[in-house]
């Protein structure tokens, strides 16, 4: 086939698509290969239903479908996405309905669905599984597995606030408020802990539950139960 007829036929495979391209009259401009607000999209749509590919999401609202960005800085309290969202280096939004995934940082006001970050993590609420390397999510209400689980939250002597209704992983190290679950990590400290606590080092304030690793601090059991090897328990109040 000569590279004329083969150029001939890609521009009639191609025409109507071309023809009902439209670009958007914003100041962030976007080529869509569909209607106004569907199809594969090519810029920085506002609100949008199919593929979206940008290389930086501004002022964006809505995304139903595939998002893909190269950096994301746009939290806006209105902002969500559902579907798959992506950001080769960051990404930031407010609520996110599906698969989040974040190079270096990945941070939502509430993620419903799985929350994936390369370096760190952060929000507000994440229901649902967050694996990350660093994890800083006030409520956490499923899986969460990390190399270090910090709080970004503290009370007024410095405590950590954040809270896991579920299973915490983590690599190194666990600080968090309260457990109300299972916590495995190298060393867990932890305000108020009710649940299952494995790891080199356990520590909590306030223990309804059992502690499992090779040293076990449960500072409401009476004195000379406080601290104890391999095993620890506390269940009344």
């Amino acid at each position: 086939m000569t590279r004329s007829t083969f150029l001939a036929l890609l521009f009639i495979v191609l025409f109507p698509i071309l023809a009902s391209a439209e670009i958007d009259s914003l100041p962030g401009k976007y080529l869509s290969l569909g209607s106004k607000k569907a199809g594969i999209c090519f810029g920085n749509s506002r609100v949008y239903n199919g593929f979206r590919f940008n290389l930086m999401n501004k002022q964006v609202k809505i995304l139903n479908g595939f998002d893909f960005t190269l950096l994301d800085l746009d939290e806006d309290d209105n902002k969500a996405s559902n579907g798959i969202s992506i950001g080769v280096l960051c990404k930031i939004q407010a609520q996110n309905n599906g698969l989040s995934i974040g190079g270096l940082f990945n941070g939502a006001q509430r993620e419903n669905g799985i929350m994936l970050a390369l370096a760190m993590g952060g929000g507000n609420r994440l229901n649902g599984i967050g694996m990350m390397g660093i994890m800083m999510i006030d409520t956490v209400n499923g899986l969460a597995i990390s190399a270090l689980s910090l709080s970004n939250i503290h009370g007024s002597e410095g405590a950590p606030k954040n809270v896991v209704n579920g299973i915490a992983l983590s690599l190194f190290w666990a600080d968090i408020g309260e457990v109300r679950g299972i916590a495995v990590a190298a060393s867990n400290e932890s305000v108020v802990h009710k649940g299952l606590a494995i790891g080199g080092i356990n520590k909590t304030s306030r223990l309804k539950g059992v502690q499992l690793g090779l040293y076990n601090i449960a500072l409401n059991n009476p004195r000379g139960f406080r601290r104890l090897p391999f095993i620890n328990m506390h269940f009344g109040k």
